[in-house]
């Protein structure tokens, strides 16, 4: 079983993908504390501190023996991992488990390589350190004060590797790409003085001498007016340097200051939720170091462009070269448009000539390339690299015919993810579990249709989950009701229906609409039409994402897709489906 336990962020324990409910404030502190000690025996005066603080029960042991076996339960494989000694309690984890401990192995590396001076090595590992991050340490549990120390040290080295990052960055001539994260990370920091020297460098490399000098003017109020304290003397040096424009500040600046670096991502969709097997099968992918394709594929309003956009974000550190992004519905001239945003003025009008210097352009860079919403293979192979760390994530709503591609299909989102999507969503649903796990399961965990449920609440403060719940138990309104702000799921899957090219497929699609589910052997007699093109049309409709395979050798529509088919109308059948399940 693949079990992930996660403190970089909020504290957060998946097996095989599916988040797994810790239970109470004190459960998850428990297991917080075992986290920040992993492969130690934590005392038992310690974790009753940190649970309960200077003031703990009379029974405080015998509770924290029935927290640390209520975790036992929840935890996959709890009763062995959850070691209990006289001393105290110790969490046994195996290699790779805890995301920790591949940041620190992935920040040493970097940090190691920085310091040889091998900045290209640098970004790519502590990219790679920071992509495990999906916010500060444990910041849902800042508040307890006794894990405050430990909670700060972890939180004090990913702040480093951030710096380490940028500083890399710098090493590679990045000064004007690292501009806005610095000036971000500066105003989140105010005190620290390393992102500010970096500032101050990138905007001095960048031509920008008075930004420069503001950048250290600021520095030196806040920490007076806060600390009552002045910069140090290497920030002093540097000032100075500044004013008297050394030309030693832009020394380090190497050949590749000449490339262009586009940063074309969307923004990622702020409510993303689970995914987290598919997210880490394709940063795998992605983080391999070598000419990699990845095609996300799955139905209509499973999120694969959020998806897709979610590791994109991610994994970017790791491409410093660039991350270009292409919607592939709205373009149709995919390597001109590359080549231009790779910086090349002079495109070449000939097919071949223009993928052979598109090749030649990725060779040796790290460069991602997300290509959003394929539909054909053929015109996608000359974009592919030959050669070198660059990769290309794809989406598509069918399997693509590449050569090495890694596919990853998405379906529906589990029960729990669902309904955390919905809440993220409308928090006013989680004043109503019962009704918000009506209204996710009513959205057959489609998160087109979860975005949309979660609009209507969010946006309608009079209504409540209740009442759009019992708005949605109608199979023959629920698709009218699902539609928002432009966005409808019949829209979405009238737009899906119509990629389909073959009429049989088409009648299938029908016939599926009114049966649970059924073989090829049965839709075949019902259409009158021969067994193998019965089953190559309900094939095509599993490939569009329009189908899914039951058990066995059967076919089905997902719940809300049914519902799409069954407005179609009957197909023109010999036997219907009810009489062949009689007969059956």
């Amino acid at each position: 079983m693949s079990v992930e336990f996660r403190v970089l962020g909020r504290i957060e324990v998946r097996a095989c993908g599916t988040s797994v409910a810790l239970g109470s404030l004190k459960q998850r502190l428990l297991l917080a504390t075992l986290l920040l000690n992993p492969g130690r025996t934590v005392p038992i005066r310690r974790l009753v501190r940190v649970l309960w603080g200077d003031e703990p029960p009379m029974s405080a042991v015998a509770n924290l023996r029935t927290y640390a076996n209520r975790l036992r339960q929840v935890l996959p494989d709890g009763a062995r991992r959850l070691a209990g000694k006289q001393a105290g309690y110790e969490l046994l984890l195996q290699p790779g488990e805890l995301d920790l401990h591949l940041f620190t192995e992935r920040a040493d590396a970097g940090r190691t390589a920085l310091a040889c001076g091998d900045h290209a090595a640098a970004v790519r590992h502590l990219g790679e350190a920071l992509s495990a991050c999906r916010g500060a340490v444990l910041e849902d549990l800042t508040d307890c004060e006794a894990l405050a120390a430990s909670i700060a040290q972890v939180e004090e080295l990913r702040l480093t590797v951030v710096e380490d990052h940028l500083d890399a960055r710098l090493g590679l001539g990045e000064h004007r790409e690292v501009i806005t994260p610095l000036r971000e990370f500066a105003a989140e920091h105010p005190l620290r003085e390393r992102p500010r020297a970096h500032l101050m460098t990138a905007l001095y490399r960048s031509g920008d001498l008075a930004g420069a000098l503001s950048v250290y003017a600021d520095y030196r109020r806040v920490i007076a007016d806060r600390l009552g304290l002045e910069p140090s003397p290497d920030l002093v040096k540097l000032h100075q340097s500044v004013l008297d424009r050394d030309p030693g500040l832009t020394a380090v600046v190497t050949a590749r200051t000449s490339l262009h670096a586009p940063r074309e991502l969307p923004a990622r969709c702020r409510s993303f939720t689970g995914r987290d097997a598919e997210v880490a099968r394709l940063q795998a992918v992605l983080a391999c170091n070598e000419p990699a394709v990845a095609v996300v594929h799955g139905p209509c309003g499973a999120g694969k462009s959020a998806l897709a956009l979610e590791v994109a974000h991610r994994a970017a550190p790791v491409f410093p070269d660039g991350q270009l992004y292409i919607d592939l519905r709205h373009e149709t001239r995919v390597a001109h448009r590359l080549l231009r945003h790779l910086g090349v003025a002079d495109v070449p009008h000939a097919v071949d000539e223009t993928a052979a210097l598109l090749r030649s352009r990725l060779a040796d860079r790290a460069v991602l390339v997300v290509l959003d919403g394929a539909t054909d293979p053929a015109p996608l192979r000359d974009l592919l690299p030959a050669t070198g760390p660059c990769a290309v994530l794809i989406t598509s709503r069918s399997p693509l015919l590449l050569d090495g591609a890694r596919h990853v299909r998405i379906g529906p989102l589990s029960d729990v993810d669902g309904l955390e999507l919905l809440t993220r969503l409308a928090p006013v649903a989680a004043s109503e579990p019962a009704a918000a796990a009506r209204i996710a399961r009513y959205c057959h965990g489609i998160p087109l249709a979860l975005h949309i449920a979660g609009a209507i609440l969010a946006h309608r403060p009079g209504r409540s989950a209740s009442w759009l719940a019992d708005r949605l138990a109608s199979d023959r309104r629920r698709l009218s009701e699902l539609s928002f702000g432009g966005e409808s799921v019949r829209a979405a899957c009238a737009t899906a229906f119509g990629a389909v090219t073959d009429p049989l497929a088409a009648t299938a699609f029908r016939f599926l609409g009114r049966s649970d589910t059924c073989d090829a052997a049965t839709a075949a007699l019902a259409l009158g039409t021969g067994l193998l093109e019965t089953e190559a049309a309900l094939d095509q409709l599993v490939d569009l994402g329009l189908a899914e395979w039951g058990d066995g050798d059967t076919y089905r529509l997902p719940g809300l897709m049914r519902l799409f088919a069954a407005e179609l109308g009957p197909p023109r059948c010999r036997t219907t489906a009810s009489s062949l399940r009689r007969h059956a």
